[in-house]
C-alpha cells in the first residue's frame, strides 16, 4: 500500500464537494492507495470490505462466477468512480469480484473511519445513498435488457456502453477500452463465438470497423437504433 497524496483523491472530493477542509485532511490521512496491473484483482468476491474504495485512474471490471465457474461481467467502471461500496453499506461480504482491465490506481478509505464520517456527515451519508440507488437502478434495466434482447440488440448495448463508460478516441469513433472479445461476450451474455459472429456482421454492414485490437464505430445512430428495437 502507498501514502496517499492530494493529486490521487482530488476527484473523490469533486464526486463529494460538502467536505469541511478538516474533514478532507481526516480522509486523506485514513487514505491508502495502491497499483493494479491489467488483470489483477482489486478485490475478491466473498472478501470482506476493508473500506470505500475510490478508482482514481483506469477502468476495472465487475464480475461473477456463475454455472461451472462461467464469469459473468456484471458492469464496468472509469476512473473518477466508487467500486464495492454496496458491500459497504450493507455490511456484507463481497458479492462479485473486481479486476483490472488496464492498469488502475485505487484508493481506500479506511472502513471504520467511513462509517463514521457516514454518521456525522449527514449529506455524504444521502449522497453515498443516492449515489447506490443509481447504480442498482442502472444494474436492473441492464439485467432486462440481457433477458429479453436478442443477441445483436445485446451486441450494441455493450458496444454503446463501452462508448459511455470507458470513452472514445479524437476521433469520437474508436473505443479508448481494448477489450477482449471473451469480455465483451460476457458483457453481452453472449458466447465467445456468437460475439464474433456478430461483429463480423455489424462490421459487414458498415456499422463498425474491427482489428485485433480495436472497435471503430462507425454508425452510432444506427447501432442506438438496433438497442432500442430489442
Amino acid at each position: 500500500m502507498l501514502t496517499i497524496c492530494d493529486k490521487e483523491i482530488k476527484g473523490f472530493f469533486v464526486m463529494f464537494p460538502f467536505f469541511s477542509e478538516e474533514e478532507k485532511a481526516q480522509i486523506i490521512r485514513h487514505t491508502h492507495s495502491a497499483l493494479y496491473k491489467k488483470g489483477a484483482t482489486i478485490f475478491g468476491e466473498g472478501e470482506t470490505p476493508k473500506g470505500l474504495i475510490y478508482l482514481s485512474s483506469g477502468k476495472v471490471k465487475v464480475c461473477k462466477k456463475g454455472i461451472l465457474d462461467k464469469e459473468q461481467i456484471l458492469r464496468l467502471v472509469p476512473s473518477c468512480q466508487l467500486l464495492g461500496f454496496r458491500a459497504l453499506c450493507a455490511d456484507e461480504p463481497y458479492g462479485a469480484s473486481t479486476k483490472a482491465i488496464e492498469a488502475s490506481l485505487v484508493c481506500t478509505v479506511e472502513r471504520e473511519y467511513i462509517l463514521s464520517l457516514m454518521k456525522t456527515n449527514t449529506s455524504f451519508a444521502h449522497a453515498m445513498l443516492r449515489h447506490v440507488s443509481g447504480v442498482l437502478g442502472h444494474a436492473d434495466l441492464h439485467m432486462v435488457a440481457l433477458l429479453q434482447k436478442h443477441l445483436r440488440a445485446r451486441l450494441a448495448d455493450s458496444l454503446l456502453l463501452l462508448a459511455n463508460t470507458c470513452g472514445m478516441e479524437d476521433d469520437y469513433q474508436t473505443l479508448c477500452s481494448r477489450i477482449s472479445r471473451s469480455d465483451l461476450a460476457n458483457l453481452a451474455n453472449m458466447t465467445t463465438p456468437n460475439a464474433i459472429r456478430t461483429l463480423s456482421t455489424f462490421q459487414d454492414e458498415g456499422l463498425v470497423s474491427v482489428s485485433r485490437y480495436t472497435i471503430r464505430l462507425l454508425n452510432i445512430p444506427a447501432i442506438y437504433r438496433i438497442s432500442s428495437h430489442g
